[in-house]
C-alpha cells in the first residue's frame, strides 16, 4: 500500500470522515482514496479505511461499498472485508462496528438488505426470503412507511428477485404471517387491508 505524507494522510482523513459521516450513498466521492485504492484487494480497502474512520463509518463503507455506492472504493467479497473487520477490531470497537453494521444493513431498503445479507453469508439462502418477510414489518413501523412507499420496495425486491422465485415467494410468506399476527396494532388499516392477501 501507498503511504502518504502526513498532510496527506490528515487531509485524506477528513476526507474519508465527511464522507462516511454525511455522504451515505453519495456517489461523488472519488478523490477520498488513494490514487490506487481501487486496485487494493478487499482486505486492505478494509485495512486502509479502518485506518483513518470510525468503526461504524466502516460499517456503513463495507454495505455502501459492497452495493457498488462507492465506485472507487467497491468492495467485490463483502464476506471477507467484514471478516477482516471482524478479525481486526476489538472490545468496544469491534462492538460499534458489529452494531452499526447490523442497524445500517437492517435499514437499507428491501432490495438491497436483501443483497447485503446474501454478500455477508449471514442468512441461509434458502431462510433468507422467509427472515427478509418476518423482519418487514418492523422496517415498515420504523420508517413509517405508506402503501406507495411499500408497494414501490416490494416492486423493486421482486426485480431483484427475477432471478430467484423462491425467495421471493418465501419473502411474502413471511410478511403475510406477520401481518396477519400483527393485525390491529399501530400500522394503519390500509397496510393491512393491502398487504394480508398480497
Amino acid at each position: 500500500m501507498k503511504i502518504l505524507p502526513n498532510s496527506k494522510k490528515a487531509a485524506l482523513f477528513l476526507l474519508v470522515a465527511a464522507l462516511m459521516a454525511c455522504g451515505r450513498g453519495k456517489d461523488d466521492n472519488a478523490g477520498s482514496f488513494p490514487e490506487n485504492f481501487s486496485t487494493l484487494d478487499d482486505a486492505s480497502k478494509v485495512s486502509f479505511v479502518m485506518k483513518h474512520a470510525s468503526p461504524d463509518s466502516v460499517a456503513r463503507f463495507l454495505c455502501d461499498a459492497s452495493l457498488g455506492k462507492v465506485p472507487q472504493g467497491k468492495i467485490d467479497t463483502l464476506a471477507i472485508a467484514v471478516a477482516y473487520a471482524y478479525e481486526n477490531y476489538a472490545d468496544s470497537a469491534l462492538m460499534a462496528f458489529s452494531q452499526e453494521f447490523d442497524d445500517y444493513s437492517s435499514n437499507l431498503p428491501l432490495d438491497q438488505k436483501m443483497r447485503i445479507y446474501s454478500m455477508a453469508g449471514t442468512s441461509d439462502p434458502q431462510r433468507l426470503g422467509y427472515e427478509l418477510g418476518l423482519e418487514y414489518v418492523s422496517h415498515i413501523r420504523a420508517n413509517r412507511m405508506s402503501v406507495a412507499d411499500i408497494r414501490k420496495e416490494l416492486e423493486a425486491f421482486k426485480r431483484a428477485c427475477a432471478n430467484d422465485s423462491d425467495t421471493y415467494r418465501r419473502f411474502i410468506k413471511g410478511f403475510k404471517t406477520v401481518l396477519k399476527v400483527d393485525h390491529g396494532k399501530d400500522l394503519p388499516e390500509e397496510v393491512y387491508k393491502s398487504f394480508i392477501d398480497y
